[in-house]
């Protein structure tokens, strides 16, 4: 078997591909907006709990990131205008994080880039095809991973 037609070399170069692809988009992001993949990551999990009291200590736990570096993130974030920290409601010994509107703008900018990206790697596949694709996908996922339950959620 030629190693190109290994599923691992080419799961490696789609991974490559792809990471030149989105790492195009984050610089001109990071460029424009001062903005980097973390905020984004933190960007996100404020819109996914919109509405919602969010503490700093949510964001460490969820995204598993050591407080001293989401202290400095948040610092960051804040002085680039994504932010805002305010009491919260419930225990003022408590600050909340919240979006600002530009953070809002961006998150859109991010999502409409994340649907362009899907319909690029999806164009010209079936939906059949692409559905047992997926079933594929999350068996390898399980099998690598040793995880019981697939990583992607039933819809």
């Amino acid at each position: 078997m030629d190693h190109t037609d290994h599923i691992g070399f080419r799961m490696r170069y789609f991974n490559q591909c792809m990471k030149r692809l989105v790492e195009k988009k984050n610089r001109a992001r990071e460029e424009t907006y001062g903005m980097s993949m973390t905020d984004g990551w933190i960007l996100r999990y404020l819109n996914e709990h919109d509405g919602e009291e969010v503490l700093q200590k949510n964001i460490e736990t969820d995204l598993h990131i050591k407080k001293s570096a989401l202290t400095q993130q948040l610092n960051e974030m804040e002085a680039h205008g994504l932010i805002r920290r305010s009491i919260s409601e419930h225990d003022s010994r408590y600050k909340c994080i919240s979006r600002t509107e530009k953070a809002m703008e961006i998150h859109q900018q991010i999502m409409d880039e994340i649907e362009e990206h899907e319909r690029l790697m999806r164009k010209g596949i079936d939906e059949k095809d692409l559905a047992v694709f997926s079933q594929v996908l999350d068996q390898m996922i399980q099998n690598i991973s040793g995880e019981p339950e697939p990583v992607r959620k039933k819809k």
